[in-house]
């Protein structure tokens, strides 16, 4: 690959993607001239338009890409055959994702990555506050939005340390060497590029091998793919493993692995043994309440979050910011002060005593979570719910647990199934969210949803579930898809 530092003129395909802007930001603040296209106008192309960059709307065209580039980067819904694309490659334009790039442009530092299936963003902007409040100055990447940050997405420090989420979708997080990471979980996700969880997890253990000799690594010991991923490469690699979770779940693994990591006689393998981080979480008075508890060390958060989910999102971030030199007091800080981040439980709006929500989640355990979450921290209120699933093969291969993971919301919209651009396939053409309504409404258990119906897009979602709200209510548009568009469209 080229010096991607020696680019002067750039062009982005697929310039409204929230890492791909973060990107843009990048190579802006570094003085590189930046064009883009996307095939929809967004609040994130009018903001690259507001940062100077020319930006093409609508379908992709060769005639986007300027005489003078020297440098495409793509986001991962740009297919081999995309015009633009084909073009950089006729002309012999280097042409690579924006992981590719990320992995080029911050090769040499101290890269930090947050992996997993859920909660990288909350866990990225976590650590990266805590970072900043302890004064060491990181570049952090997040993929989504931090309110107090001028770039929202990006933060450039004038360190070496450098903070960013490693997506397993296609596996781009192979493009990062890191020199710490963090595993926040491990589940079956992007059935498109892996089969099984195997094949999944065998790609996590690939990152691990990647990470520097002697890297600590903090991983959430409640999963058990975690503790198969990590068991051969732990004294191999010297590793410094920091295991966090809840008892009774972290307990029992960790002491198994603790047994298979130790040496045989006469081996010269060193006893290298994870270290382990009890987490309590509480909630007291509207505030989540968070104890860690290492072997020699006890750290108390308190935070306005909700859920058990963000006390060990609370929890990673905390144990990492340790390892990296933050103290106590900056840790605590952030926890007690954090606001939250775009999408993830954020509150777009409150009308008639209905609080409404908005919420990234789009898999099973994160929709079950959430919900769950809401339900703890307003037991009284009834809970609406809309939810758009992301991609058809998701829904496919997750279909029983998406059938069980509303079961403790009140009422529920189920839009249409979201089908990511350049990812169908003919065989899920016949994967519904109506026929998956119709096995959730088939359910027989003690506590069915009093309210579910179907819509077939997100405008008629949004308009029905509005129509459903009773004052008092809590009300939740879920989804990684185009929902949230259209929720803020018809507020």
């Amino acid at each position: 690959m080229k010096n991607v530092h020696a680019w002067k003129n750039v062009h982005l395909i697929g310039i409204g993607g929230i890492n791909m802007s973060a990107v843009a930001k990048i190579l802006l603040k570094a003085g590189i001239n930046v064009t883009g296209s996307d095939v929809k106008e967004s609040e994130i192309t009018k903001e690259m338009e507001a940062l100077g960059v020319k930006v093409a709307i609508g379908p992709h065209d060769e005639r986007n890409l300027p005489h003078d580039c020297d440098g495409v980067i793509h986001t991962s819904a740009a297919p081999v055959t995309n015009p633009e694309r084909m073009a950089a490659k006729h002309r012999h334009v280097t042409d690579i994702n924006n992981f590719q790039w990320m992995g080029a442009w911050f090769k040499g530092k101290r890269m930090v990555v947050v992996a997993g299936t859920h909660g990288k963003s909350t866990v990225t902007a976590l650590l990266g506050l805590m970072c900043v409040r302890a004064d060491l100055d990181p570049t952090v990447i997040v993929g989504s939005k931090i309110p107090d940050w001028p770039d929202r997405n990006l933060r450039l420090g004038n360190s070496d340390l450098v903070i960013l989420e490693g997506d397993e979708y296609a596996k781009h997080f192979l493009e990062f060497h890191p020199h710490a990471l963090i595993i926040n979980n491990l589940e079956l996700d992007h059935t498109d590029i892996y089969p099984d969880i195997d094949e999944l997890r065998k790609t996590f253990e690939r990152l691990i091998r990647q990470t520097k000799i002697g890297a600590t690594i903090v991983a959430n010991g409640e999963y058990e793919q975690i503790h198969l991923a990590l068991k051969p490469l732990i004294a191999t690699r010297k590793l410094n493993v920091n295991y966090f979770g809840r008892e009774p779940k972290l307990g029992d693994p960790v002491r198994l692995l603790q047994t298979q990591t130790r040496p045989t006689a006469g081996s010269r393998t060193p006893n290298i043994e994870p270290q382990i981080n009890i987490v309590a979480i509480t909630r007291e008075d509207g505030q989540l309440n968070v104890t860690i508890q290492a072997a020699d060390a006890k750290l108390n958060l308190n935070s306005s979050l909700i859920g058990e989910y963000n006390g060990l999102n609370l929890a990673a971030a905390a144990l990492m910011s340790r390892h990296l030199g933050a103290s106590d007091e900056a840790i605590q800080h952030v926890a007690k002060t954090f606001p939250g981040i775009w999408r993830r439980m954020e509150q777009v709006a409150e009308r008639d005593g209905v609080k409404i929500f908005s919420d990234y989640g789009h898999h099973p355990s994160a929709v079950k979570a959430v919900v769950s979450a809401v339900r703890e921290a307003y037991p009284e209120k009834r809970l609406v719910l809309c939810f758009q699933p992301h991609h058809k093969n998701r829904t496919k291969h997750l279909w029983d647990d998406f059938i069980a993971c509303f079961d403790r919301a009140d009422a529920l919209v189920l839009c249409e199934i979201y089908d990511v651009a350049g990812r169908a396939a003919s065989e899920d053409a016949d994967i519904t969210s109506q026929k998956l309504l119709e096995e959730i409404k088939a359910r027989d258990i003690a506590r069915p949803l009093e309210h579910m119906e179907y819509a077939p897009n997100p405008e008629s979602a949004v308009d029905q579930t509005l129509k459903l709200l009773k004052q008092g209510d809590i009300c939740i548009f879920m989804g990684a898809g185009d929902i949230d568009a259209a929720l803020r469209a018809g507020l």
